[in-house]
Protein backbone atom coordinates (compact mmCIF):
# COMPACT_ATOMS: atom_id res chain seq x y z
CA UNK A 1 0.00 0.00 0.00
CA UNK A 2 1.55 3.13 -1.06
CA UNK A 3 1.44 6.06 1.24
CA UNK A 4 0.11 9.70 -0.71
CA UNK A 5 0.03 13.18 0.46
CA UNK A 6 -3.42 14.99 0.84
CA UNK A 7 -4.51 18.50 1.03
CA UNK A 8 -7.86 19.51 2.45
CA UNK A 9 -9.95 22.09 -0.16
CA UNK A 10 -11.99 23.30 3.15
CA UNK A 11 -9.77 23.44 6.16
CA UNK A 12 -6.11 23.26 3.94
CA UNK A 13 -4.84 20.78 6.12
CA UNK A 14 -2.02 18.92 4.81
CA UNK A 15 -1.99 14.82 5.83
CA UNK A 16 -0.52 11.71 4.79
CA UNK A 17 -2.74 8.35 4.02
CA UNK A 18 -2.21 4.86 2.84
CA UNK A 19 -4.04 4.05 0.37
CA UNK A 20 -5.31 0.42 -1.43
CA UNK A 21 -6.42 0.03 -5.16
CA UNK A 22 -10.15 0.08 -4.22
CA UNK A 23 -10.13 2.86 -1.47
CA UNK A 24 -13.10 5.42 -1.43
CA UNK A 25 -12.61 8.83 -0.93
CA UNK A 26 -10.12 9.99 1.63
CA UNK A 27 -11.60 12.44 4.11
CA UNK A 28 -9.63 14.74 5.76
CA UNK A 29 -8.44 14.02 9.88
CA UNK A 30 -8.93 17.52 11.17
CA UNK A 31 -12.91 18.53 10.07
CA UNK A 32 -13.55 15.56 8.29
CA UNK A 33 -14.78 16.65 4.60
CA UNK A 34 -14.33 14.50 1.80
CA UNK A 35 -12.97 17.15 -0.10
CA UNK A 36 -9.24 16.32 -0.84
CA UNK A 37 -6.88 16.42 -3.31
CA UNK A 38 -3.64 14.13 -3.65
CA UNK A 39 -0.46 16.48 -3.87
CA UNK A 40 2.66 15.30 -5.94
CA UNK A 41 5.61 14.97 -3.99
CA UNK A 42 9.28 13.34 -4.66
CA UNK A 43 9.74 9.86 -4.46
CA UNK A 44 11.61 8.24 -1.24
CA UNK A 45 14.67 6.46 -2.43
CA UNK A 46 15.49 3.36 -0.05
CA UNK A 47 19.39 3.95 -0.19
CA UNK A 48 21.59 7.12 -0.22
CA UNK A 49 24.88 7.57 -1.77
CA UNK A 50 26.28 7.61 -4.66
CA UNK A 51 25.94 4.13 -5.75
CA UNK A 52 22.83 2.36 -4.99
CA UNK A 53 23.83 -1.23 -5.42
CA UNK A 54 26.10 -3.09 -2.61
CA UNK A 55 29.61 -4.21 -4.54
CA UNK A 56 31.48 -7.04 -3.80
CA UNK A 57 30.50 -10.95 -4.05
CA UNK A 58 26.60 -12.01 -3.25
CA UNK A 59 27.28 -15.37 -1.65
CA UNK A 60 29.16 -15.57 1.57
CA UNK A 61 31.34 -18.43 0.42
CA UNK A 62 32.70 -16.38 -2.59
CA UNK A 63 34.45 -14.18 -0.67
CA UNK A 64 35.98 -16.66 1.88
CA UNK A 65 36.90 -18.91 -1.91
CA UNK A 66 38.38 -15.74 -3.16
CA UNK A 67 40.44 -14.81 -0.42
CA UNK A 68 42.07 -18.47 -0.15
CA UNK A 69 42.79 -18.85 -3.88
CA UNK A 70 44.21 -15.29 -3.30
CA UNK A 71 47.03 -16.44 -1.01
CA UNK A 72 47.54 -19.35 -3.06
CA UNK A 73 45.57 -22.24 -1.53
CA UNK A 74 44.08 -23.37 -4.72
CA UNK A 75 45.23 -25.95 -6.59
CA UNK A 76 46.24 -25.86 -10.56
CA UNK A 77 47.44 -22.31 -10.12
CA UNK A 78 44.63 -21.12 -12.96
CA UNK A 79 41.94 -18.68 -12.92
CA UNK A 80 39.39 -21.59 -12.50
CA UNK A 81 37.90 -21.13 -15.83
CA UNK A 82 38.76 -23.76 -18.99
Amino acid sequence: MPMYDFSCQDCAAVFEELLVKNADAVVCPQCGSARTVRLVSAPSPLKTGAFPFKPGPVHPMASRMAGACGNGGCSGGGSGFS
